[in-house]
This record gives structure tokens, C-alpha cells and sequence, in this order.
């Protein structure tokens, strides 16, 4: 297993020195697909010289509008593209879509219209994928998040329903205990799981609450899954001095886990 965490450029060189595996940036705030050639050129650089590699990236959608009246597709289709094409370029291979408020559906909109909108535009990522190796990720969110896509087993069904190779699906167990979805939600969509991310008990740093990560190391162990895990979590302002036990606690539940103890 890889581990990383979801964080800023800055946070590079302290990562590295914990002895995680990558690093998870925006692609909103670092790949910027809506900023022109020159201004994404400083960026890289400043990507390019971290010690760690953006293996993942996430806050795919941070404006606009997904589904809704307001989805402008033309401007949804180049934001993908310019988006995918950037993350390789500095060595990406995963981008995560969660982006609750783009895909967050209008009271009084078509549930189909909805779906279909969703389904146009995981079709614009499954062609960048296809051009570029990247995989788009689909983030089930609570709903206190979203009022779409809020379980695991929802976010597979439809990558399934898409049946791109660049298309699939990510298990995020904040979001799962939130909605109460069991772990054998993850079992159930082993053919499409393709990221990770987890937090301990409120969303806090592993290590800090009562969050059963070895059943969840276990888990992943049955579904074959051994890629990537993510810490998203909040640090309370203590992310220098919890980064490194986060890691280790992950690291010590994953022997634990994937020795069936």
C-alpha cells in the first residue's frame, strides 16, 4: 500500500520527511485548467521541485456547474482536458471527483436530466483518460456534502454504467461512516476500485480516535486492493507534529489488518 495525504505544495518536504509515498494536491488551486500556459509553467515548477510526487489529485470542480441548467459542457469539456493532460505532466495518475457543489443537483431539476449530465461528463474524463493514462475517480460524498452519489455502491454502479477503463471508483471511509455503509461496500466494488482516502474518528488525523483501520486494512486485503490510501482529515493545527504518528498508525494497522489479526 501507498500512503499519502491530501495537502498543499508546501506541505511537500515534511511529507517526505515522514516517509510518505506522495502527495495529493488540487487540481482547482495546483493544475489551474482554467489559467493560461504561462502561469501554469510557475506552477509546475514549484511541482516539479517537491520531494514528493502528486501522485493524486483532488478538488477537481471547485466552480461552475456540473448538472443543472447552468452546466456550460464546452467549458466542462476543456477543463477536463486541460486538466488530465496537466496532472501527467508532472506525474499524476489519479484525479478524484467529488466536487460536491458542481454536482450538487437543483431541488426543482429532472433527476434524469441530472444523470445525464453526470454521465456526459464522466465521459469527457474517460476520453482525456484514454489520452492520457490518467483515471478519474468517482467520490461518493455525504450527503451532508451532496445530494448526489453518496454511497460507494452508488459511485460503482455508475463507473460500471460508463464502462470506461479511465472511469472508476473511490472508497473514502469518513464519507462511508457518515452514511453508515458498511465495509463490505468496498468488497462489493472491487472490479472498480481504483483510490482511497480515510480519516479516524470526526474526520481527524489516524491515530487520534477510535477508527477501526485494521478491519479496514482487512478489507482491502480480501478486494485485492493494494494502490493507494489518502489522509484527508482535519489536522486541528497540528499537522507538524501528527503527520509522521498518522503514518505510522496506518502502517502498524495495515500489518495488522492484512495479517488477518
Amino acid at each position: 500500500m501507498r500512503f499519502g495525504v491530501c495537502a498543499e505544495i508546501g506541505a511537500a518536504k515534511h511529507l517526505a520527511a515522514c516517509g510518505y509515498d506522495y502527495i495529493e494536491l488540487s487540481v482547482a488551486a495546483d493544475l489551474r485548467p482554467e489559467c493560461d500556459t504561462a502561469e501554469w509553467a510557475k506552477v509546475r515548477r514549484r511541482i516539479n521541485a517537491m520531494k514528493l510526487r502528486p501522485e493524486a489529485f483532488n478538488s477537481f470542480v471547485r466552480s461552475g456547474k456540473i448538472v443543472g441548467p447552468d452546466a456550460d459542457s464546452i467549458r466542462l469539456r476543456n477543463y477536463v482536458t486541460t486538466a488530465l493532460k496537466r496532472a501527467k505532466q508532472v506525474g499524476g495518475d489519479i484525479i478524484v471527483f467529488g466536487s460536491g457543489g458542481a454536482r450538487e443537483i437543483p431541488g426543482d431539476y429532472p433527476a434524469e436530466a441530472a444523470q445525464a449530465q453526470l454521465i456526459e461528463f464522466l465521459n469527457y474524463c474517460g476520453d482525456a483518460s484514454d489520452a492520457t493514462g490518467v483515471t478519474v475517480v468517482i467520490e461518493p460524498l455525504c450527503q451532508a456534502e451532496c445530494n448526489s452519489i453518496n454511497l460507494v455502491s452508488e459511485g460503482a454502479s455508475l463507473a460500471r454504467a460508463i464502462g470506461r477503463t479511465g472511469v472508476r471508483n473511490l472508497a473514502d471511509t469518513y464519507h462511508m461512516e457518515a452514511e453508515a455503509e458498511p465495509l463490505s461496500a468496498i468488497l462489493d466494488c472491487a472490479d472498480v476500485l481504483a483510490h482511497a482516502h480515510t480519516a479516524d474518528t470526526g474526520r481527524y488525523a489516524p491515530g487520534t480516535g477510535s477508527y477501526d483501520h485494521a478491519a479496514l486494512f482487512r478489507v482491502l486485503r480480501e478486494a485485492n486492493y493494494d494502490a493507494r490510501l489518502s489522509i484527508e482529515c482535519n489536522w486541528a493545527n497540528q499537522f507538524v507534529e501528527l503527520a509522521g504518528p498518522a503514518l505510522e498508525h496506518l502502517k502498524r494497522e495495515e500489518r495488522t489488518g492484512r495479517l488477518g489479526l
